[in-house]
């Protein structure tokens, strides 16, 4: 353990006192990797019960050398932008999120035109365009998006 530097000791309960704190010594880049590899391990577990491993051990092990330092470049993330509407569903991959609201805001203005006519005209302003309609929709069309990664299709060893 490495002690901290303290300038004083401190009251634990009346009149006890204690020295410094310390902090246990531990490999920052495994600390900061703990939640992508929970994540990761909870794929694998939930993909166990349908027979689909692949995706999941490829993510894990992408994650395992990850946090080992053996990928040299940071892993994207793509946006999955999921809209529902009364003839089905329709699915996006986008580069980053400014992409998705442009893309939810061409399909809110494509369509603008079935809302009642005291909306008024599109605003101009993409995210309180795409409020109004989903509001004005009440739940017959919503749209959803969620964060996936990009995983490299191979992973130096």
């Amino acid at each position: 353990m490495k002690p901290v530097k303290t300038e004083v000791d401190f009251v634990v309960d009346e009149g006890e006192t204690r020295g410094g704190a310390y902090v246990m010594e531990m490999d920052v880049p495994i600390f900061k990797g703990c939640g992508k590899l929970l994540a990761a391990a909870k794929q694998v577990v939930s993909n166990w019960e349908h027979g689909d491993l692949a995706a999941a051990v490829r993510n894990l092990d992408s994650s395992i050398k990850e946090i080992e330092g053996k990928v040299t470049e940071r892993p994207r993330d793509v946006i999955l932008l999921m809209i529902e509407h009364r003839h089905g569903r329709n699915f996006y991959a986008c580069e980053d999120s400014d992409r998705a609201v442009d893309e939810l805001y061409e399909f809110v203005e494509e369509y603008w035109h079935e809302l009642p006519g005291d909306v008024g005209k599109i605003p101009s302003e993409k995210l309180d365009a795409i409020e109004i309609y989903y509001r004005e929709k009440e739940g017959e069309e919503s749209y959803e998006m969620q964060v996936l990664p990009l995983l490299p299709a191979s992973v130096d060893a």
